[in-house]
């Protein structure tokens, strides 16, 4: 074997180098001019990714946007929608209705007594019957309105058997049909908000109660005056509002969970409201455009079963969403500066079916505070 010399060894070593430097040039080539998926896409998808990013997260600041014709519709609107132009963070221009009116309406008041409302759902007539009876034999005097939520013929006869003139009581159907699509779905209670402000834009006034509640007496006087000056009371339970109320929703309005650790929730089951400027503003405004928005009053993910009452610390979202009450709280809150002893009442007002049940058959245990809140049928 004949031996080879350093020289040679040497080309061998710098042949190879420009082999390989050829290869690398020849695919990089290919790489940048191909057609087909290669660094150039990779880099303007990138970008565009980047690009939908940034308009996510403008879009979080303007997500209550509601169509204006509704809340004209309901007397929270006036003049015409104003077009709105913002700039997101790579410069595009996003371009739409302005949710926020020009001018809030000076809001329908009233300077006699609130009337009483409810909404009768089907199949629970009996529960609307109890609540009738008890305004007949407590508060005779006040008018009363029942929203017939999809009753059956049946049902709407009984209703009107029971809620007429003879009594100062009337019968009026919920037209879902001028609402989006979703306000028919009623175990997410979004028709509780806009029933109450069909009322409070009619009457100036209104005593909302469900359906599975009523009156146990008729000592209204200092609930009624300081639903007058603070413009709302409500009712609480022991839950703070952080405990059911889905970590999405805090975004619509800006929050953040931690602030509601220790607000006591009131119910939205029953609820006296006077249709105040800041009540117009500060409250119906924002909860009616959250009902009026499916991702707001029901996020992704978010539903009222398989709640953990055992959780630690209580505070923490127990799994369970509770909508339009969730979203009420959230928005007292906020409208408040959590005094919460401004919107809540300690008077004895309302009995519960649910409660009444439930102490029937001596249930006990961590969810029975939550379960009061929530309707649901039960037998009388």
């Amino acid at each position: 074997m004949i031996a080879r010399s350093p020289w040679d060894r040497l080309k061998t070593k710098n042949f190879y180098m420009i082999l390989v430097l050829v290869a690398v040039s020849t695919v990089a080539v290919w790489i940048l001019s191909s057609p087909s998926p290669n660094l150039q896409t990779i880099v303007s998808k990138t970008q565009s990714g980047i690009k939908m990013a940034s308009s996510l997260q403008i879009k979080e600041h303007q997500e209550l946007i509601v169509d204006p014709t509704y809340l004209r519709r309901l007397g929270l609107a006036a003049g015409n929608s104003v077009t709105s132009v913002s700039v997101d963070a790579v410069g595009n221009q996003l371009v739409g209705l302005d949710d926020v009116p020009d001018i809030l309406p000076s809001p329908k008041v009233t300077s006699g007594l609130p009337v009483i409302a409810s909404a009768v759902r089907p199949d629970l007539f009996k529960e609307a019957a109890v609540l009738m009876k008890s305004v007949q034999s407590f508060l005779p005097e006040y008018k009363v309105i029942m929203y017939d939520l999809g009753l059956s013929t049946s049902e709407q006869v009984l209703l009107t058997k029971y809620c007429n003139s003879t009594w100062n009581c009337e019968t009026t159907q919920f037209k879902f049909d001028k609402y989006p699509a979703h306000i028919k779905y009623l175990n997410i209670w979004s028709y509780r908000p806009l029933c109450i402000q069909e009322t409070l834009n009619k009457y100036g006034a209104v005593i909302w109660v469900d359906d599975g509640h009523y009156f146990i007496n008729g000592n209204l006087s200092n609930t009624l005056s300081r639903a007058r000056e603070f413009g709302i009371q409500g009712w609480t339970i022991k839950d703070p509002t952080s405990s059911f109320t889905h970590l999405t929703m805090f975004k619509f309005f800006n929050m953040d969970q931690g602030s509601y650790y220790f607000q006591h929730a009131v119910e939205s089951s029953h609820l006296v409201v006077y249709n105040t400027e800041k009540i117009a503003r500060d409250l119906m405004l924002p909860w009616v455009k959250c009902a009026l928005l499916e991702e707001c009053i029901s996020p992704p993910g978010a539903q009222n079963s398989g709640c953990n009452y055992f959780r630690r610390p209580l505070y923490k979202y127990s799994g369970c969403h509770r909508y339009d009450m969730s979203a009420l709280n959230i928005i007292l809150g906020k409208a408040f500066k959590f005094e919460e002893e401004l919107y809540t009442s300690k008077d004895k007002v309302f009995g519960s079916l649910l409660h009444d049940q439930m102490l029937a058959e001596n249930k006990t245990g961590p969810e029975y505070d939550m379960r009061l809140g929530v309707n649901q049928q039960v037998k009388i």
